[in-house]
């Protein structure tokens, strides 16, 4: 056991520990530790990788756990990109920065989160981010992470046809997609963490400004193998080479598949499931990485239907990644959205040309999976299910979505840029066709959560209470999107971020911060 005890161990530097380390280290008489199983590279982006710094394209590769979802009938196993590097999955995305609707989080307080509603979660929101494109009263004006959209003179000539055949299909044109708290089907310029053609990640953000402080110690390349428990209370964690950090409280920042996985490890979690895996139990806690949740993604990555040659005269260059997005409502919802369209241009290898993608994601998805261990050892690879579709209303949903997809390849004068060959001209009008691709060809959208979901402990399949700490057990607690009782519908950065801004709220409060 280390000699040092700290105040806070947290487990996991994606953007949910770096928040956490800033917030619970500005008080100096607090000791914590931060540990993540990747790479350190600091706070100057002199010293990092450029495929982690370049915003014009998700490194979804670069640094990952090697995670993959369960084969589908044909033995497809789509990848399952998690980022293995202090900053975490913020080091790789999109940079899309996004809070979804007021009733995406007045819905978790109903489902028994108290306390976690929009008029909590806005100021959150307002505190971690710099926004200067608008009102003060709705953006963060001096947080860690700033935010830019690309100007419209900026555009590139199919991203802004698609803005102009968006509005003659109906959709409301907003130059501020954060600005309203309902969500409507619209198209605008998309909200990034980025600035000066660079990537915000976590460790670039809140961790630059706090790691120098004496009270933060940060273990990089260190991965936990499980918690150390005196009875039912945590007293530190132990890694998987064998070193013991003891703590008075231990905080799980790995994500909604790392998180729950370290559960089971420890000995909390199913335990039906436990005993097969040869662990013993500490706590049966059915909920432990049940309710998986994510966002299906007809991706570039893993299906070519949504992707379109540029004709020539319209290539374009590196910097028209994601300039401008769709939100957009399937037949299957009555209000706000349940779809996004990421419009981007990608360079052709094969041909030296360039080609427009039109990526359909599902944010509002019914279908819930699950995440289980295959061996005890934490180097081993997990078993994780998503289970897409086992909710039929959500391949049906995907299916409205590509075919708007297909729709808006096919109106002037996005037409006239793109050639879209005649056979996808028929998938397109045939559900049954776009069915059989969809359901051998999706992937993610990079969005679980829910594995440790929140609710009251009279639920028993809740893990966290609203305060975050684990029903049963003492001196623990989860801060990352699988606490979440449901998936908001927008990318996951943003609501990560003002989740760990509560959860330090919280957590201070009860200390007399």
């Amino acid at each position: 056991m280390s000699d040092a005890t700290f105040d806070y161990i947290i487990v996991g530097a994606g953007p949910a520990g770096c928040v956490l380390a800033a917030r619970l280290t500005e008080d100096g008489s607090r000791r914590v530790l931060l540990i993540d199983a990747g790479p350190d590279y600091g706070s100057d982006p002199e010293a990092w990788p450029d495929d982690l710094l370049d915003p014009y394209h998700s490194a979804i590769n670069s640094h990952s756990w090697g995670y993959a979802n369960a084969a589908t009938p044909h033995g497809t196993r789509a990848p399952l990109p998690r980022a293995r590097v202090v900053g975490g999955c913020s080091a790789v995305n999109a940079c899309i920065w996004l809070r979804g609707s007021a009733q995406d989080y007045d819905d978790w307080e109903r489902r028994g989160a108290t306390g976690w509603g929009w008029d909590t979660m806005r100021p959150m929101f307002l505190r971690s981010e710099t926004d200067l494109g608008g009102d003060p009263d709705i953006h963060g004006q001096s947080g860690p992470i700033r935010i830019d959209r690309v100007p419209k003179a900026e555009w590139s000539p199919s991203q802004t046809a698609l803005v102009e055949v968006a509005q003659e299909l109906g959709y409301a044109y907003h130059d501020d997609l954060n600005a309203s708290t309902v969500q409507e089907p619209s198209v605008g310029p998309t909200p990034r963490n980025v600035a000066n053609a660079q990537r915000l990640n976590g460790a670039l953000t809140y961790l630059a400004v706090t790691r120098n402080r004496p009270n933060l110690s940060i273990a990089a390349d260190t991965l936990v193998d499980r918690l150390l428990l005196d009875g039912r209370k945590v007293n530190g964690v132990l890694a998987a080479d064998g070193r013991q950090f003891a703590g008075r409280e231990v905080i799980l920042t790995s994500g909604s598949y790392g998180s729950p996985a370290i559960l089971m490890r420890s000995g909390i979690g199913p335990a039906g499931h436990l005993r097969d895996m040869g662990i013993d139990v500490m706590l049966d806690q059915p909920g432990v990485g049940e309710h998986l949740l994510d966002h299906p993604y007809l991706a570039p990555y893993t299906s070519g239907l949504t992707i379109f040659p540029l004709r020539e005269g319209f290539e374009v260059g590196r910097n028209a990644f994601i300039q401008v997005m769709m939100k957009a409502r399937s037949n299957q919802v009555d209000d706000e959205i349940d779809l996004h369209i990421y419009p981007r241009e990608l360079p052709d290898e094969d041909t030296g040309g360039w080609s427009m993608i039109l990526p359909v994601s599902l944010q509002y998805a019914r279908s819930k999976g699950r995440v289980r261990l295959t061996s005890a050892d934490p180097s081993a690879p997990l078993d994780i299910d998503h289970r897409y579709f086992s909710d039929p209303i959500d391949l049906e949903a995907m299916i409205d979505g590509v075919q708007l997809a297909g729709q808006l390849a096919e109106t002037p004068p996005l037409s006239e840029m793109l050639r879209v060959p005649e056979e996808k001209r028929r998938i397109f009008r045939d559900r049954v066709a776009i069915e059989e691709i969809v359901r051998e060809e999706i992937g993610t959208t990079f969005h679980p959560s829910s594995t440790c979901r929140m609710g009251p402990d009279s639920d028993p399949t809740a893990v966290v209470g609203p305060d975050c700490r684990v029903h049963g057990i003492g001196n623990l607690r989860v801060v990352d999107a699988s606490i979440f009782p449901w998936g908001p519908r927008c990318n996951l950065h943003g609501p990560v971020v003002a989740t760990a801004e509560h959860a330090a709220e919280l957590i201070l409060s009860r200390d007399g911060a």
